[in-house]
Order: C-alpha cells, then sequence, then structure tokens
C-alpha cells in the first residue's frame, strides 16, 4: 500500500540511525517545557483579551487523559482570525524577549501554512526541519480559525483553492531549500523517490515565488471578511473541508483544564473532536496507530 506523505516520513525516519524516537525521559522534559510555555504565553495574553484556545490532540488529550496524549509531544492552539492579527500587532511587545514568533503575513515570515512560536534559549531539531525560517527551537503550534462561506458550493471552491495552494508552498519550500539529508531519507525507498520526484517537480514549475510568498497567499486565501455560520480550521489536519464546523461549536469559547491549568477551549468540544476523530474519539488507537516523533537534538 502507498503510504501518504507524513506516513512515508515516518517510516524513513525510523530506519535511520542519526534520528531517535523521543524517549520516555526526553517526553516528560517536552512536555513539562511545553506546558510552562503555553501557561506563560496564556498568562500574558490575557490581559489583551487574546484567547488562546485548545484544539486537534491537545484537546483530546485534556478530554481524554486531563493533559498531554500519553505517547504525544505535541501542543496545538488556535485563535480566531481577529486575535490571530491582534497577537502578531503585540508580539514584540509582550512576548518578544523570550520568544520568536514566524508567521505568514507578518514581518517574521515563516516556511509553514500556519503560526508557530519558538522558546528562545531552547535546542528542539526535529526531522524535516532543515530550513532558513525555522529556528529550531521548542514550538507551539497556533492555528488561524477562520469563518468559511454560507453556501456550500462556495465553502468547496474556496477549499479547494486553498488545499491547491498549500500543496504548492510546501512543493517549493523543498525545492528552494532543499535538506540533502532529507533527499538520502527519501531516496531509500520507491515510495520516497516518487514522492520526492513529484514534489521537486511541482517546485520547480511554481518556484518564480518564494515560498514564504505562497504561504502569505494561502494565507490570504482562507480568510473570509465577513461573519458566518461556519468556522474553519484551513491548516489543520484535515484541511479547509475537514475542519469544517457550525460556528457554535467554536464560539462563545468555554475553559477547560489541561493539568493543572485552566485553558479556552471550543464552546462544543465534544461536537469537535467526534468531527475530527470520529465518535469514538475516547477510545485510544491501537499502538501502531499512535504517532511518533523523531529528532535529532534537544536542549530544554
Amino acid at each position: 500500500m502507498a503510504l501518504n506523505y507524513k506516513e512515508l516520513v515516518n517510516e524513513i525516519a525510523r530506519n535511520d540511525e542519526s534520528l531517535h524516537a523521543v524517549t520516555d525521559d526526553e517526553a516528560i522534559k517536552l512536555k513539562d517545557a511545553l506546558y510552562n510555555m503555553a501557561i506563560d504565553i496564556d498568562e500574558r495574553l490575557r490581559p489583551y483579551g487574546i484567547k488562546l484556545m485548545l484544539v486537534g490532540g491537545t484537546l483530546l488529550g485534556a478530554v481524554r487523559h486531563g493533559g498531554f496524549i500519553p505517547w504525544d509531544d505535541d501542543f496545538d492552539a488556535a485563535l480566531s482570525r481577529e486575535d490571530y492579527l491582534k497577537l502578531i500587532d503585540i508580539f514584540d511587545e509582550v512576548l518578544g524577549e523570550d520568544y520568536d514568533l514566524r508567521s505568514p503575513n507578518s514581518p517574521y515570515p515563516n516556511g509553514n501554512r500556519f503560526m508557530q512560536i519558538f522558546k528562545k534559549g531552547t535546542v528542539v531539531k526535529e526531522f524535516g526541519s532543515d530550513n532558513p525560517f525555522q529556528p529550531n527551537e521548542l514550538k507551539i503550534d497556533i492555528f488561524p480559525y477562520d469563518y468559511a462561506p454560507d453556501s456550500a458550493f462556495f465553502r468547496k471552491i474556496k477549499g479547494i483553492r486553498a488545499n491547491i495552494l498549500m500543496a504548492i508552498a510546501a512543493c517549493v519550500m523543498d525545492y528552494r531549500y532543499t535538506d540533502e539529508t532529507y533527499k538520502q531519507f527519501m531516496s531509500q525507498s520507491s515510495s520516497g523517490k516518487r514522492m520526492y520526484t513529484i514534489r521537486r517537480i511541482i517546485g520547480f514549475t511554481f518556484s518564480f515565488k518564494k515560498p514564504e510568498k505562497w504561504f502569505d497567499k494561502v494565507d490570504i486565501a482562507i480568510r473570509t471578511k465577513k461573519e458566518t455560520n461556519y468556522v474553519t480550521s484551513a491548516t489543520g489536519r484535515k484541511h479547509y473541508l475537514g475542519e469544517i464546523f457550525e460556528t457554535n461549536v467554536f464560539y462563545p469559547v468555554s475553559e477547560m483544564k489541561f493539568i493543572e491549568h485552566s485553558f479556552y477551549a471550543p464552546a462544543k468540544p465534544d461536537v469537535y473532536l467526534r468531527g475530527l476523530y470520529g465518535d469514538d474519539y475516547m477510545t485510544p488507537p491501537d499502538a501502531k496507530q499512535r504517532e511518533c516523533h523523531y529528532i535529532y537534538e534537544m536542549k530544554l
């Protein structure tokens, strides 16, 4: 069976000796650092009315495990588009001393389709992160939530366009900033070679524009100017069309405890999690289906 891109990367990484899966001891330290980082950011943003929401696997962990999913070491957060833009405006003043920001359509260009905040003075070098945009530091991913058109037809058109632009941006990124280690990994299997070749061709074709400019175009394309009855996380794991929810699933936001700290969360977390993970989201997946992260180096 052909692997998708993420599965392919994980499969190749498992077989390379220069990488290692995050150990239990590293995972404990990583989660503790992420947790404290998230609390610090949340507490600094609240006086400005910016509501940092738990989403994705982090929200699932809060509901199912009371904190991190035991085998996960990410922290996924989200902001409404209004708060997302406000954070860019105040970042230097409020967080700039201790953190680095990368985000499309900002003074801090990102080689990614969504915002990321990095903690200065740390080192977390992951597989596939060797590019001039990412600082290789401890990071939190922050996804923008945008209103989606009320018309199903226009939602479909907007979603398809957003997905095409995201694919182009990612391929141009690979083409412009070729990671030789990554290239060697991909050449270890026929699936990897095919995937790498296809991405290179697409990247070359659209390389007349810098990758960060393509990510800027993605960010503009997913926005909707007026409030509607639907919202979506176009840059999330299931992309524009896979993460459309009625607006009342998210707003007005609620609060939920994650370990000991109360973070903001969608108004109806059960509806959101069922939409993202299925009705049986409270049942942990088999060990083979659990995601694992691979790193070169970590200093916290």
